[in-house]
């Protein structure tokens, strides 16, 4: 069951998605974005993990895990921006030799038409590099770089494009072999598997918390505006042989080479307290809970917003959680206008008596606007909800949009400010609460989203990945098993489901390109009559020119000198020849 809906308020997406009556067939796979998904690959193979990233033309990199009898393997594609798999990369690239089984995947934009790719097989952290030629990198072992461990197979790490072709990835790391106490460990790599700004060629800990007696119990990174590394962590006191005391939560700048920026030292500035000693004495929680309670995204300029929870003991061995967002600026001082500790964020709902998991964890993204989009799970007694709350720079809450329960929670920014949110849930309902089986791409108000669900109680989905296209667009991939077989896609932009994009096939004897400030030009040779039309990604009509030549000639088609960013289509007649082309412009 498949439709378009408007951004809904809920708390329990059971709720929600017996509500839902409009019920649409399932279509044969193909290729190109029209009113059915785009199948990326077939198989009929569960594909329990599902990744996309931007391909720096409008496309996205599908990355997915396909089950195999000893374990899975690990494979990508190329999707056009015209939802064409891309004919170039003769077959699905494998991302790893190894046949294994892995508990996570996630991707990064590279920045050249490629994607960096991590995975963990148990608590290992791998790394990879897929290049836009479908290849993987020059300098990457096939099997994979490992960098390190996590805690346990159910942490995860998180990684940020550096801004010019490289990643940070950062993770938490046991302090020592078979320790439950955590420090931050990270890389800075570039494309040749080679350390980047200074960094060296490994991981490294960052945040000196050693030095001060203390442990990580969670962590967030995001690029800075230089190029250099944010960091957020909350650290909790050792006293003695498992017995803590209070720590803070901590803001560090660091540079691409990993040691403190100017006027910084290693263990960073305290932002607020953090009673990580309440998680280690509570039966339902733990020192370095796998929820992530600490978030960061950069500003938009030299500062930053950070995401944390407080905690607090209700009763014995019992604890609670708010969340608070604070501003911070270049020198680690509060943003003009924000308190020292920043403001109180409220979600709907109570907060969790257990760790449900990394899913949930505290998340922030810059919004593109200067603000952030600050992400908060809600528990109630039949469901959860997870809001990503849109705030200015001056602290004002702009919007919000919600997810339902789920097992997988992909967001990517609009470049209005607005953002486009992911979830799934595999399986139709086995208890009394659960929801439908379902796959769901979501948008801030008033854009559309994509929705699919159905009852039956078996499994139907794997996993979802969500990419931004650059244009203000999204690419939603996922895998199924049911009435479609294999990982499949649709395309997003701020008016909903992209359903149709003419054709990109070359043309003869009609040359095209766009020229800063003029438009989109075309040249032909002589004794030619034009009629051209241009589409945007949605196959909305955006100029119309028609010309009459006896010799070589140039136009510019009126009405494109303002043309946004983005992939154009032309379609027409160029004397008795068919025009199909792509035009890409870039302001």
């Amino acid at each position: 069951m498949t439709l378009a809906s408007h951004r809904t308020r809920f708390a329990v997406i059971a709720l929600l998605l017996a509500s839902l009556g409009l019920l649409l067939t399932s279509r044969p796979a193909h290729g190109g974005w029209s009113a059915d998904p785009v199948q990326v690959h077939a198989t009929t193979s569960l594909c329990p993990l599902v990744s996309a990233s931007d391909d720096a033309n409008y496309g996205a990199i599908i990355v997915w895990q396909e089950n195999s009898a000893t374990g899975g393997v690990l494979k990508a594609r190329h999707l056009l921006a015209t939802g064409d798999v891309d004919a170039a990369w003769a077959a699905p690239v494998t991302v790893s030799t190894a046949d294994m089984a892995r508990s996570a995947l996630g991707s990064v934009a590279d920045g050249e038409g490629g994607a960096y790719v991590w995975w963990m097989e148990g608590a290992q952290l791998y790394l990879t590099r897929v290049a836009a030629d479908g290849t993987i990198g020059g300098g990457w072992p096939a099997r994979g770089r490992l960098l390190g461990s996590l805690l346990d197979p159910n942490s995860r790490p998180h990684g940020v494009p550096d801004g010019s072709g490289g990643i940070y990835l950062g993770w938490l790391a046991p302090m020592n072999l078979m320790s439950a106490e955590a420090v931050v460990r990270a890389a800075h790599l570039g494309p040749d598997n080679i350390g980047k700004g200074g960094w060296g060629n490994g991981s490294r800990t960052l945040g000196s918390t050693q030095e001060f007696g203390e442990v990580v119990s969670a962590f967030g990174i995001d690029v800075a505006s230089d190029g250099g590394l944010w960091l957020a962590f909350a650290t909790t006191t050792v006293v003695e042989l498992q017995v803590y005391a209070a720590g803070d939560v901590r803001l560090a700048r660091l540079t691409a080479g990993g040691m403190p920026e100017t006027g910084w030292d290693a263990h960073g500035v305290s932002v607020a307290p953090f009673r990580g000693d309440l998680l280690a004495t509570s039966p339902d929680w733990d020192l370095a809970p796998h929820m992530s309670l600490a978030a960061i995204a950069h500003d938009g300029g030299t500062g930053t917003y950070l995401v944390y929870s407080q905690i607090t003991g209700e009763e014995p061995n019992a604890i609670a959680l708010s969340y608070r967002l604070a501003r911070l600026n270049q020198a680690g001082a509060p943003a003009a206008g924000w308190p020292a500790d920043g403001q109180p964020l409220s979600p709907g709902g109570a907060t969790s008596y257990g760790d449900p998991g990394a899913t949930y964890s505290l998340r922030a993204l810059a919004d593109e606007s200067g603000g952030v989009q600050a992400g908060l799970p809600a528990f109630f007694t039949h469901g959860t909800m997870y809001e990503l709350r849109r705030v200015s720079g001056t602290g004002t809450t702009l919007a919000s949009t919600f997810a339902g329960d789920t097992r997988a929670l992909e967001y990517v920014a609009r470049t209005d400010g607005g953002l486009y949110l992911a979830s799934f849930w595999p399986n139709g309902p086995l208890g009394m609460y659960q929801p439908n089986a379902y796959i769901r791409a979501e948008q801030s108000s008033p854009g559309q989203g994509f929705l699919e669900w159905h009852t039956e109680p078996s499994t139907w989905y794997g996993d979802v990945g969500l990419s931004s296209t650059g244009d203000g667009g999204a690419i939603f991939a996922w895998s199924q098993v049911q009435e479609r077989f294999g990982v499949f896609a649709v395309r997003l932009n701020p008016s909903g489901v992209v359903t149709g994009v003419p054709p990109s096939t070359a043309s003869r004897g009609v040359r095209m390109w766009f020229t800063r400030g003029v438009g989109v030009q075309l040249a032909t040779g002589g004794g030619t009559s034009v009629t051209l039309r241009l589409h945007d990604v949605t196959g909305r009509e955006v100029a119309r020119g028609e010309w009459e030549s006896d010799a070589l000639a140039q136009w510019t088609m009126p009405g494109t000198a303002e043309i946004p960013s983005g992939v154009y289509f032309a379609y027409g007649h160029a004397g008795g020849s068919d025009i199909r082309a792509k035009v890409l412009v870039i302001r």
